[in-house]
């Protein structure tokens, strides 16, 4: 528990816990494995068939050593998706701030300001997987080539240690894009001590406790254990009892604390803005990067606080790489891994990354050439399927007149897939028009022009 301060002292630090309040609420902000003897024995054991290889290998060839992923950063005002990879660290309150520590709680947080919408994605800490390291820049570890496989929790440690160019959080980015296929623009990281201080600082969060939480062999910031428990039903957790609800594991698994931390990260959110404390945005925005480390600047972090606080709960999406996206493997070393199943990982993760109200909506949409531009309807059915909008047919204008510009007809009422459609090809919304459907029609049809013709 804390130490007690100075008014003075107490101020200041109540100020820092706030503002990572915030933005542990539009972000998705919560909460050991160690290195593996006999490693390079286990590699050779998976055998890296092409199941085990990395959606990113498959899906979108990206290789190892990618650029840091803040680089060419999304501009969200209303426009592109933003994902910040969240990391809980295993720091101990005396251990040195330098020290690189283990990322046991990793979490890709998603926030798309086209749909309102967001999304939570847990990834397990004993995850096997390649880490994107050349063997150059630390040859002396256990894999020593760059298609050897570790836990995800220790590409933190391996891109401190190894002396990676963007360091431990670039390289945690890094595996992420390299593995699953998607871009990671940011990160935040933050431990335990500040967690707890934060909850009690809020005066604590209410939330219903499905079952009776029990665990015998809880982590004490010793290193030694102690046995917990938090009654089934509404509770009201202060910052210990908090940390206990998201950090514990043994009663169940990993997975089921991915599941705590998740609920317990939206009841926070709903408490936060129960408490009204967004006005005090710039201030804590300024605040936070003493507190986190992180890559996203105050203004970045404000601009995604005023995203944040208008998606609704309904549009949160909550996901966890759990059985059967995942199974179990026992080394040889005797240690217990996660191995991804990966074609099951890319359905969760296009599912993920899809927009509710798209989906919702359900629209079928009818894409026809009006340029003359061979391709160009097909092309243009490719790009709305990346983005979500997936009954698609193409064909060719009846008359063969070239179009000068594209149109978009709205047959049936459904007005915010055509929207998002303009958005995607660039078509002013004055050019929606909203007509009668036949019986054969589709819900929406796109006339290309050739305003799209180089597109």
């Amino acid at each position: 528990m804390p130490t007690s301060v100075s008014e003075t002292a107490a101020t200041s630090k109540y100020l820092a816990i706030l503002r990572s309040l915030v933005t542990w609420t539009a972000l998705g902000l919560f909460i050991a494995g160690g290195f593996v003897a006999g490693a390079l024995g286990m590699f050779r054991f998976l055998n890296l068939s092409q199941d085990t290889l990395p959606v990113a290998l498959i899906s979108s060839g990206l290789s190892f050593g990618a650029k840091p992923q803040s680089d060419g950063a999304p501009d969200w005002r209303n426009k592109e998706r933003v994902n910040i990879l969240v990391l809980g660290g295993d720091r101990r309150s005396d251990e040195p701030s330098d020290q690189p520590i283990r990322t046991d709680t990793i979490m890709l947080v998603t926030i798309d300001p086209t749909s309102r919408s967001a999304g939570m994605l847990s990834i397990p800490r004993d995850l096997l997987i390649p880490i994107p390291l050349p063997s150059k820049d630390c040859s002396y570890l256990p894999w020593g080539n760059p298609y050897g496989q570790e836990r995800i929790n220790t590409a933190f440690v391996y891109g401190e240690l190894c002396g990676y160019p963007t360091g431990g959080a670039g390289l945690t980015k890094d595996t992420v894009q390299y593995n699953f296929g998607v871009k990671v623009h940011y990160y935040a990281l933050i431990d335990f001590d500040a967690f707890e201080q934060f909850i009690d600082a809020i005066g604590g969060v209410e939330i219903e406790v499905p079952e009776r939480l029990v665990d015998n062999e809880y982590p004490t910031p010793d290193y030694g254990i102690m046995s917990i428990e938090i009654p089934a039903g509404r509770q009201h957790l202060d910052g210990e009892k908090a940390l206990w609800y998201v950090r514990s594991r043994h009663m169940d698994s990993d997975f089921g604390r991915m599941h705590r931390q998740q609920q317990f990260l939206l009841a926070l959110r709903e408490q936060v803005l129960r408490l009204g404390m967004l006005p005090r945005l710039p201030q804590l925005a300024l605040d936070f990067r003493d507190m986190a480390q992180t890559d996203l600047s105050p203004l970045e972090i404000a601009s995604l606080l005023l995203l944040v606080k208008d998606i609704d709960a309904e549009y949160i999406t909550n996901r966890t790489l759990e059985f059967p996206y995942v199974t179990s493997l026992t080394g040889p070393d005797g240690g217990s891994y996660l191995l991804p199943m990966r074609e099951r990982i890319r359905e969760l993760i296009t599912k993920f990354l899809a927009d509710p109200r798209l989906r919702e909506e359900g629209a079928t949409v009818e894409v026809l050439n009006g340029a003359g531009v061979s391709g160009l309807a097909a092309r243009t059915a490719d790009r709305l399927k990346e983005r979500g909008i997936t009954e698609v047919i193409t064909g060719n204008t009846d008359d063969g007149k070239a179009r000068r510009v594209t149109e978009i007809h709205d047959l049936t009422g459904k007005g915010y897939t055509a929207a998002v459609i303009a958005g995607i090809l660039g078509v002013p919304k004055d050019r929606i028009t909203s007509l009668a459907a036949g019986e054969q029609d589709p819900d929406i049809r796109v006339v290309l022009g050739e305003d799209l013709r180089d597109r």
